[in-house]
């Protein structure tokens, strides 16, 4: 199995949201610090890998914390934030044994169009499981890869005829 070293760029960004976070809600050092105890078993936030960081951001975000991007907007097709701050351009995949088929699972979603944010909708529903992060079942995850296969398959077939039509 290969691991992914985490980007240290992206986990100081993720310390600073969390700060930012802490901040808006006027979370004290020792109400932090028992927070993190009971989310995670750690002390501190510099103890917290990047998934775990993540999940801390979601949880303040959950209890009222607003995390806006002063960067102007892309262009194209802008994000949206969802429930809980996340983008729907984006998904975290925590590391484990299922990490590179679930990133090529999300980079196929991606591929296709589809918002982020709906993937684990269709876990939901198709598998029963809260979220696509959460989904491990290899069966499931070889069964949600082979159903976005087909759809790429079938997209690329459509838009090869539209192009041999018009020719």
């Amino acid at each position: 199995m290969r691991k992914t070293r985490t980007n240290a760029a992206h986990r100081k960004a993720l310390l600073g949201k969390s700060s930012i976070g802490v901040k808006q809600l006027g979370i004290d050092a020792d109400t932090l610090r028992e927070m993190l105890r009971n989310l995670f078993g750690k002390a501190s936030r510099a103890e917290l890998t990047a998934p775990e960081l993540v999940r801390l951001c979601d949880h303040l975000a959950q209890r009222g914390a607003k995390f806006t991007s002063s960067a102007a907007p892309r262009e194209g097709k802008p994000y949206k934030v969802k429930a809980a701050g996340r983008r729907s351009d984006w998904y975290e995949i925590p590391e484990g044994p299922q990490a590179a088929r679930k990133r090529g699972i999300a980079a196929m979603w991606r591929r296709l169009g589809y918002d982020m944010t709906s993937l684990d909708t269709r876990v939901q529903r198709a598998f029963g499981v809260e979220a696509f992060r959460w989904l491990d079942d290899e069966d499931n995850l070889r069964t949600l890869a082979r159903d976005l296969e087909a759809r790429l398959r079938a997209r690329e077939q459509r838009e090869q005829d539209a192009a041999e039509a018009t020719a």
